[in-house]
């Protein structure tokens, strides 16, 4: 109930008055006096179904026709009135004591489309007629121009109305269907500036409303941005939001026609829709502003606003302001439950905001006071109780949260202090602190320095045996490839000293040939040198292509990547890793296996560490079918084999064997330095370790692992393309 001022401000659109008793038989309407806020003419009105321009005339007969009262509500009326094109006519005589007044006519918002006709002559159009009623459009001017009637105590006055209805199509304009068929008031010139006046007035007041429940909006925003953690803010900015807007809605309504009893209707509707959310805002910020937990009344409140909002839209008869007064109050007994609870909780500032409700509802009680004793305000006292019973609510929860605030800043003041005396007490330990500390750290910077020479000596002795180790591991490679090198070269200087050997024989014999003159045993005997010589010559050049290959691999180490045949690189360092064991072990003879992939591309690699990286791998795959082989399975063969495949942009590797293989555990550290599976003295630990740091930071590839133990071990190298 506190919100029923708000009907009042939006209902100034339709004006109010009270006519002088009249005989039911008197055929002139006489007018001997005029109440101060117009008089309602509501009687001596007659009417007729049709249209003919005729009876615009003030000497028309009129008498057959059927008398009407126009302001009645709408579906009352005859049906000929509410379904077509109708005239009504109306005689009336201002008394002689209206003579002193200049009188208007003053027309309301109508629900159809009508030209006035004043003694015969067309004095007001308002809307568009048309013989086609579908293309009927009403006035959209809320308060049109005022009729002057001519001067009291003259012949009568015939006033004729030509009328056409409309009907809405959206549901919630359906309202204005409900409404009286016209609305015409007779009222002084005074008494209407005296009207326009305190409407301008009243029409101020919603605007400074508006702009005060912008700024409380601005305001509180501004708080929730600098602390997002009081959510009250935030619910108080949007409940003074849709305040300001329902509020400058109103004073639109005041100040401006609407283009159409639609928009007017769409705008109060909006105005109601907006109050009802700034209320279950309101509720919203008083749960967070008290710390209450939000149950099914809070729910049950929302749905039931929405629902009675819903169905107000689409009632035939509804404007929305039945439902904005059953949502209100919901929402005000939901409020005061909330601020009495508060109160009895004894919460800090409870009191501010039960201020504001309370001087709230003072405002209305005195409103419905002043109507029920029958002397409604005007305009004016209406927009100020608007502005009365809605801003206090709105200043008592922006005042609770400055209180807030201010407090807040308070208690933070005196923690401030709080933490600048500390801070002193601690600064004044930490001096203390820190002589008794400058004393201990001369002490440990001289502990410091005496454990980090012992630390710089350990550290050289561990990077020079870390030197050693790692010369030694390639020291082994070395034997390895020398002992491979030099197995190779070993067949051919063997084929070269036995046909050397040959030759010094045929040789002789040519010699005794030659003293005994047998001259085809000489020949035959020269030719069998000859093709000794070619022999020497072909295994002389194999041996050199070995070590040419050798020296080109050593200058190409140099760091430097080139365009590298990998297929030959890892057939090549195979064979030289399988001479170099069988070099130590003549008995040692292993199976080779190999699978190059044709039209392999040449990656980009320093073929020297490359080959050493193969070697490593070849070395190691052969050691570990000797072992097994040492094992003593009768069937077993030991195999050792190589195969590249490009996969995608990368060169791919694989050595693998069938030797003893490894368990999980050993290929976890596998690639750790100084870790060895082999027995003391035959191995450093760095051979994988330094093979693993050449293939993945000296040329961006991978090198893993996959072995089962007992089955034998593969390794697969991964070259990119891209470089």
């Amino acid at each position: 109930m506190r919100y029923f001022l708000l009907l009042a401000a939006l209902g100034l659109l339709f004006g109010v008055a009270t006519a002088a008793p009249l005989p039911a038989d008197t055929a002139v309407l006489r007018i001997n006096r005029l109440p101060a806020d117009g008089l309602l003419l509501n009687k001596g009105w007659r009417y007729h179904a049709g249209d003919d321009p005729a009876w615009a005339r003030p000497d028309f007969d009129d008498r057959g026709w059927d008398t009407l009262n126009p302001t009645r509500p709408r579906p009352g009326l005859p049906p000929a009135v509410r379904t077509g094109m109708s005239w009504l006519r109306l005689h009336f005589r201002p008394g002689d004591s209206l003579r002193q007044y200049h009188l208007l006519l003053q027309s309301t918002l109508l629900p159809g489309a009508c030209e006035i006709y004043l003694n015969g002559q067309l004095v007001q159009r308002l809307g568009r007629l048309q013989a086609d009623l579908t293309r009927v459009r009403p006035s959209g001017a809320r308060r049109p121009s005022p009729i002057e009637v001519p001067g009291a105590g003259l012949a009568d006055v015939v006033l004729a109305v030509r009328y056409a209805p409309w009907h809405s199509s959206l549901p919630l304009t359906r309202f204005i269907d409900q409404g009286p068929m016209l609305q015409l008031s007779m009222i002084s010139s005074a008494n209407h500036r005296q009207a326009s006046a305190e409407l301008a007035e009243a029409s101020l007041l919603f605007y400074v409303a508006g702009g005060v429940a912008a700024l409380l909006m601005l305001l509180h925003l501004a708080f929730f941005y600098f602390n997002p953690a009081q959510r009250a803010n935030w619910y108080f900015t949007c409940y003074a939001g849709a305040l300001a807007v329902a509020a400058l809605l109103i004073y639109y309504g005041f100040y401006w026609n609407f283009g159409s009893p639609e928009a007017y209707m769409l705008c109060g509707f909006t105005v109601y829709s907006l109050l009802i959310l700034s209320e279950l805002w309101t509720v919203r910020a008083l749960y967070a502003l008290f710390g209450f937990r939000r149950g099914w009344v809070y729910t049950a409140l929302w749905l039931s606003c929405g629902g009675l909002l819903t169905y107000q839209a689409f009632y035939p008869a509804g404007n929305g302001f039945f439902a904005f007064l059953g949502a209100t109050v919901l929402a005000t007994i939901e409020q005061l439950r909330l601020t009495g609870r508060a109160l009895r909780q004894r919460q800090r500032g409870a009191w501010i905001i039960a201020t504001g409700f309370g001087l709230s509802l003072l405002v209305v009680f005195g409103l419905v006071g002043l109507n029920t004793s029958g002397a409604p305000g005007g305009a004016l006292t209406n927009a100020l109780s608007f502005v009365l019973i809605y801003l206090p609510p709105a200043l008592g929860i922006s005042l609770f949260l400055a209180r807030e605030f201010a407090l807040d800043a308070e208690l933070l003041q005196v923690k401030l202090g709080e933490v600048e005396r500390l801070s002193a007490q601690t600064l004044a330990q930490e001096q203390d602190k820190q002589a008794l500390l400058a004393a201990q750290n001369d002490t440990l910077e001289h502990q410091v320095a005496e454990r980090t020479g012992e630390l710089q000596r350990s550290l050289t002795e561990l990077r020079a045996t870390q030197a050693q180790l790692i010369q030694k591991e390639k020291m082994a490679s070395l034997g390895e490839l020398t002992a491979g090198i030099a197995h190779e070269i070993q067949n051919p200087l063997n084929f070269v000293n036995n046909f050397a050997d040959v030759s010094a024989e045929l040789m002789a014999e040519l010699r005794e040939a030659l003293a005994t003159s047998d001259t085809a045993e000489a020949t035959a005997l020269a030719e069998d040198v000859t093709q000794n010589l070619g022999k020497i010559h072909q295994h002389g050049q194999r041996a050199a292509g070995i070590v040419r290959g050798m020296l080109e691999h050593s200058r190409a180490s140099t760091g430097e990547r080139q365009p590298t045949d990998v297929n030959a690189l890892a057939d090549e360092y195979l064979r030289l890793a399988y001479q170099g064991l069988r070099a130590k072990d003549k008995t040692f003879n292993a199976a080779l296996e190999t699978d190059f992939a044709p039209g392999l591309p040449l990656v980009e690699a320093v073929a020297g560490d490359l080959g050493r990286v193969l070697l490593n791998l070849f070395s190691n795959a052969f050691y570990a079918v000797q072992q097994r082989q040492r094992a003593g399975e009768a069937s077993y063969q030991p195999t050792v084999g190589v195969a590249t495949r490009r996969v995608g942009n990368a060169v791919e590797v694989r050595v693998s064997d069938n030797g003893t293989g490894m368990p999980a555990a050993v290929q976890a550290k596998i690639f750790q330095p100084f870790f060895t599976t082999k027995p003391t003295g035959e191995g450093t630990g760095l051979g994988l370790s330094l093979s693993h740091d050449i293939i993945a930071q000296g040329h961006g590839g991978t090198l893993r692992v996959e072995s089962q133990s007992g089955q034998g071990t593969t390794f697969f190298i991964s070259l990119s393309l891209s470089a």
